[in-house]
């Protein structure tokens, strides 16, 4: 058994968006491509396209590229492609529950646990205080994403902003990004932070996230 790369994306699309093509239209052209382009792929008889175009479409579907000499193969291609999407569906979810998972406050926990990992022991404000700053006042994001963001484990990111752990150098190239400053002691030393940051970026000096 082997199908051609026009059945597999017609079966996706079955699977995805039924006969609705309106919503298949609206979400191709985030991706620039044309819904009359896609559709003339879903009736291609070759056996592959470039791998770039390959890995474009199945990123349109949210799929990870290595399926695909799988559903060339199976046996029931349906079949393949709904148990495809369920474990896609079973990703999404549990990326959900991920993002609602509480995490203990951690600026109680870095109060209690003094850091090792203070670069100046005569700043007011470390910085994994300007991290866990931004994260929750500015951003307004959990651990998770933040985590995500900078490709941490989310255990990892949180010993990091609870100083447990020193920020990596991309990390502090970030927080200098942010705050528009190649010198953070303006914010490490200051009385009152809050005071600080809100008034740099009611100046525009704060980087708009």
């Amino acid at each position: 058994m082997h199908h051609t790369i026009g059945e597999i994306l017609r079966t996706i699309r079955q699977s995805a968006y039924q006969d609705d093509l309106r919503g298949l239209k609206h979400d191709l052209l985030m991706f620039d491509i044309p819904l009359w382009y896609y559709l003339n792929l879903e009736t291609s008889q070759a056996d592959r396209l470039p791998p770039e175009k390959e890995d474009l479409l199945m990123r349109f579907f949210a799929l990870d590229p290595a399926i695909l000499p799988q559903l060339r193969t199976a046996v029931d291609l349906k079949q393949a492609v709904s148990d495809a999407m369920l474990a896609l569906l079973d990703k999404h979810a549990w990326q959900f529950r991920r993002m609602q998972l509480p995490w203990p406050d951690s600026a109680q926990v870095a109060q209690h646990f003094p850091s090792a990992h203070n670069p100046d022991p005569a700043a007011k404000f470390r910085y994994a205080d300007l991290l866990r700053f931004l994260r929750v006042t500015i951003l307004k994001k959990p651990v998770v994403s933040l985590a995500d963001y900078f490709d941490l484990p989310p255990l990892i990111y949180w010993q990091m902003e609870t100083a447990q752990k020193p920020l990596t150098a991309d990390m502090v190239a970030w927080l200098k990004e942010v705050l528009n400053t190649d010198d953070l002691r303006q914010y490490t030393h200051a009385d009152d932070l809050m005071a600080v940051v809100d008034q740099a970026y009611d100046n525009g000096t704060v980087m708009d996230l």
